[in-house]
C-alpha cells in the first residue's frame, strides 16, 4: 500500500509539472504600442501619383514616331498618306529630359487642367490676319491700328483651360493653352475667318522680317525678342503674371529653340536639325524620326535654350504627342483646336523665300512661312499639391493643396510573436487594404496579413503609403527576447530535475519495498 502512494504522489507531481510547462508555454506575448503625428516633409509626388493611376503607364515601340498616332503615314514611294493599324499608339508614355523621367501623353487623351482665369475682359488688337497682344505692338505692325480696331479674346471670370504635355523630369507640369472655355462654342468670344478658334492668343507671323536664318530663332542676335516671344511675354504678364494667385505656382520652365545642326545644300539653302529628326517621311524613312526632350546644343544666334514663364510647344513634343509629317492626326493637341494652326519654338528650314517655323497645321506637322497663331506653354511646380478629376472635359483636372496625414508608431515586440496594427491616430484615418508597407529589414520585423511580426532580436522601420499617396506611416519596432522562452528553459529544467529526483527516489524505496 505504501509503494502505490508513494506512486500515485509521484504521477501527480508529474501531472502538476505538466501543468506548468503547458501553461508557461501559452502566455501570451506582450507587445508596447505607442503613436503620435509627424511633420515631416512628404516627398511623393501626388500629382504624378494620380497620373499614373489614371493611365496605363505604356512602353514606347520600335519605329512609332514614323507614324501618326492614328497610325497614318506618308509613303513616298507613292506620295500618298496610309494607315499601319499596328501603329494606332495613345496613352501615357515615359522618356529622359535634362531633369530626369518625363512622362508624356499621346493621342486623343483625357488631359484637361483647369488652371487660372481672367480678371477682366481681354482683348487682342488688329484686323484682317493679324492680331496682336496690345495696341503699341500692333501699331509697331501698321499705322492703321487703332482701339477700334479689337476683338474680346476672353470676358472677365472665364477660367483657363489647357492641355497636360507632360510631366517633367523635376516634376512639374507641362501645359499648352485650351482656351476659357470647353464645351460650348459660344464661350469662345474671340473668331478668326468667322471659325471659333480656342486656345489661339493671337495670329501672326513668327517675326515681321523673315530674309535671315536668324529670325528662325525665338530671340537672335545676343538676346533680342522674336516678334512671337513679346506677344506670349505680353499675354501672360497681362493675365496669370500680374496674380499672385496663380503666377507664385508658374516656374521658370525649360523651353528650347532648337537651331542648332543646320546644313546647306546645292541651292543655298538649309534644313536644322529639327528637320533631320522629325522629317525622315522625306527621305522614305532611311532612319526613324528620333524625337527628343533634351534640347540640343544651339548657337546664339540661332534661339536657345530658355529659363521662360511662358514659351510655346517644339516640334519634338508635338510628334511624341502624335502628329506627323504631312499626314493628319487625331490628337489632344487639335481635339479643341482643329480648324486653326499654331506655331511650335522649332525652327524647321531657310529658302531664299524665307524663313520656316515647324508649325501644326489643324492636327498635320509642317513648315509654313505664313501667318499661324499662337498656344502659350507654361510650367508649373507640384510640390505640396494634389490633382482632383478625371482630365475629362466635363470633369477637368484642377490642382488643390494637398492634406496629407503623417503617422509614426513605436511597438516594442517580442521574438516569435506577432501584433495586430493598431488604428491610427484620428478615428476618421483608419488602416486599410490600400495601404502599401515595405520594411527596411525584413529579417527584424514586416507586416503579414495585417499583422507585424516579430523575428528576431533587433530594431527597423516599416513604412506604409496609401493607395493616393496622402497617409503615409512609420512604424519603429524593436525586437527583444521573448522572457517566455527563457522561462520555459529554466522550466523544462526544473522539471527534469524533479522527475530524476522522483525516479531514483521511487527507485530506491521500491527496493526497500522488495526487501521488506
Amino acid at each position: 500500500m505504501k509503494h502505490k502512494k508513494y506512486k500515485l504522489l509521484v504521477l501527480e507531481s508529474l501531472a502538476l509539472s505538466s501543468i506548468l510547462f503547458t501553461n508557461s508555454l501559452t502566455i501570451n506575448h506582450r507587445s508596447i504600442v505607442s503613436y503620435n503625428t509627424y511633420n515631416e516633409g512628404n516627398t511623393t509626388n501626388l500629382v504624378l501619383n494620380k497620373i499614373l493611376s489614371d493611365n496605363e503607364l505604356k512602353q514606347e515601340i520600335p519605329h512609332m514616331f514614323n507614324y501618326a498616332s492614328n497610325g497614318n503615314y506618308y509613303d513616298i514611294s507613292s506620295y500618298e498618306i496610309k494607315n499601319n493599324k499596328d501603329y494606332i499608339t495613345e496613352g501615357l508614355y515615359s522618356g529622359e529630359d535634362e531633369d530626369g523621367v518625363s512622362y508624356y501623353f499621346r493621342g486623343n487623351v483625357d488631359n484637361i487642367i483647369e488652371f487660372g482665369a481672367y480678371d477682366e475682359d481681354y482683348y487682342v488688337y488688329g484686323g484682317g490676319q493679324y492680331y496682336f497682344q496690345s495696341l503699341e505692338s500692333c501699331q509697331e505692325y501698321s499705322q492703321y491700328c487703332n482701339e477700334n480696331l479689337k476683338i474680346k479674346l476672353a470676358s472677365q471670370g472665364d477660367k483657363m483651360y489647357w492641355n497636360i504635355i507632360r510631366v517633367n523630369g523635376d516634376g512639374s507640369l507641362r501645359l499648352i493653352y485650351l482656351g476659357p472655355g470647353l464645351n460650348n462654342s459660344d464661350i469662345y468670344p474671340m473668331s478668326f475667318d468667322e471659325e471659333t478658334t480656342p486656345g489661339v492668343i493671337g495670329s501672326i507671323s513668327y517675326n515681321l522680317e523673315r530674309n535671315n536664318p536668324k529670325y528662325t530663332g525665338y530671340t537672335y542676335d545676343n538676346g533680342t525678342d522674336s516678334f512671337i516671344k513679346k506677344e506670349v511675354d505680353t499675354w501672360y504678364n497681362n493675365t496669370l503674371g500680374k496674380n499672385n494667385d496663380y503666377d507664385q505656382y508658374v516656374i521658370l520652365g525649360r523651353f528650347c529653340s532648337d537651331s542648332s545642326g543646320y546644313n546647306y545644300n546645292e541651292y543655298g539653302n538649309f534644313n536644322f536639325a529639327g528637320f533631320d529628326r522629325l522629317g525622315q517621311a522625306g527621305f522614305a524613312f532611311i532612319k526613324d524620326n528620333a524625337p527628343t526632350l533634351k534640347c540640343p546644343v544651339t548657337t546664339e544666334s540661332y534661339g536657345g535654350s530658355y529659363r521662360l514663364k511662358a514659351g510655346l510647344i517644339t516640334a519634338d513634343e508635338m510628334v511624341l504627342a502624335g502628329e506627323n509629317l504631312n499626314v493628319s492626326a487625331n490628337t489632344y493637341l487639335t481635339a479643341y483646336n482643329n480648324n486653326y494652326n499654331f506655331f511650335t519654338m522649332t525652327p524647321s528650314s531657310f529658302y531664299d523665300s524665307g524663313t520656316e517655323i515647324f508649325i501644326s497645321y489643324k492636327g498635320i506637322l509642317g513648315g509654313r512661312l505664313a501667318i499661324n497663331g499662337i498656344r502659350p506653354v507654361i510650367n508649373i511646380k507640384t510640390d505640396g499639391m494634389t490633382l482632383v478629376g478625371e482630365g475629362t472635359s466635363d470633369n477637368p483636372y484642377y490642382l488643390e493643396e494637398a492634406k496629407t496625414n503623417n503617422y509614426e508608431g513605436v511597438i516594442t515586440i517580442e521574438e516569435g510573436s506577432n501584433s495586430d496594427i493598431p488604428p491610427a491616430f484620428q478615428e476618421d484615418v483608419p488602416l486599410d487594404i490600400d495601404i502599401t508597407w515595405t520594411s527596411d529589414d525584413e529579417s527584424i520585423s514586416k507586416i503579414e496579413d495585417n499583422k507585424i511580426l516579430g523575428l528576431k532580436e533587433g530594431q527597423t522601420i516599416i513604412r506604409g503609403v496609401s493607395s493616393d499617396g496622402l497617409t503615409n506611416y512609420i512604424i519603429r519596432v524593436t525586437v527583444i527576447k521573448n522572457p517566455v522562452t527563457m522561462s520555459n528553459i529554466y522550466l523544462v529544467m526544473g522539471i527534469t530535475l524533479i522527475l530524476g529526483l522522483a525516479t531514483i527516489t521511487y527507485g530506491v524505496y521500491r527496493r526497500k519495498s522488495e526487501n521488506v
